[in-house]
């Protein structure tokens, strides 16, 4: 069994998945919560699914972009447990992960995640993504997204109201969105895709696997002398 967790924004997720199919998955809204809230939700999906720690034989995590403490949080509990049972670790792209959920044929697909400070992280799909699921995302303007945009495209992921209406205002009926419960990332799509990943023996080094960081921290203001 695998076991997935997805912790890019403040919409928190994970999912186990086997060679029948998803097992089960929970998704929440976790705020900046993840460290208090990741590791109990993990023992309750567990317990409901009639499964134990010890019946994770593999993890996979999201990598990103995303909340640069989220990511963090996902990648040192999928690391941690990777490493202290000598599992298995995947990493699938959080974009990656958005489009292999929301695809659809003959339509090019922008998954779109907030970065602040009206910065968006991006990748144009014009179809599914491929192994390894780690499309190099960009950190790009509204702006600069609508201006590549040629003909109807599907946009998901945590898309605002204000986003939504500037695109809707920038690009009219081109845009095509997921209804907002179809919108919410599911972590059963990140599991399978790294399930896919793990059958075929394409695993990530447990040592050097990183999040994506796409945004830049805060500087602080330097100290009155």
């Amino acid at each position: 069994m695998l076991l997935a967790i997805d912790t890019s924004t403040a919409h928190t997720g994970i999912a186990c998945y086997a060679a029948t199919g998803l097992l089960g998955e929970c998704s929440w809204f976790s705020g900046r919560d993840h460290t208090v809230q990741l590791v109990p939700q993990i023992h309750m999906l567990l317990r409901h699914i009639g499964a134990g720690p010890t019946d994770v034989q593999a993890l996979a995590v999201a990598l990103g972009p995303g909340s640069w403490s989220g990511l963090r949080v996902g990648m040192s509990t999928a690391k941690g447990m990777a490493l202290a049972r000598d599992l298995p670790l995947i990493g699938v792209g959080t974009l990656d992960a958005l489009v292999y959920q929301h695809y659809r044929p003959g339509m090019p697909v922008y998954p779109i995640i907030r970065l602040g400070r009206e910065r968006f992280a991006t990748a144009a799909f014009p179809a599914p993504p491929a192994p390894p699921y780690v499309t190099p995302a960009r950190n790009v303007t509204l702006a600069e997204i609508v201006s590549e945009v040629a003909g109807r495209t599907l946009f998901c992921g945590e898309i605002d109201a204000d986003t939504r209406a500037a695109l809707v205002g920038a690009l009219g009926s081109a845009c095509v969105f997921p209804t907002p419960a179809a919108s919410q990332r599911r972590p059963g799509f990140l599991a399978e895709l790294a399930w896919l990943r793990w059958q075929a023996g394409d695993t990530d080094d447990r040592a050097t696997l990183e999040p994506i960081y796409l945004g830049q921290p805060v500087k602080q203001a330097p100290a009155a002398p």
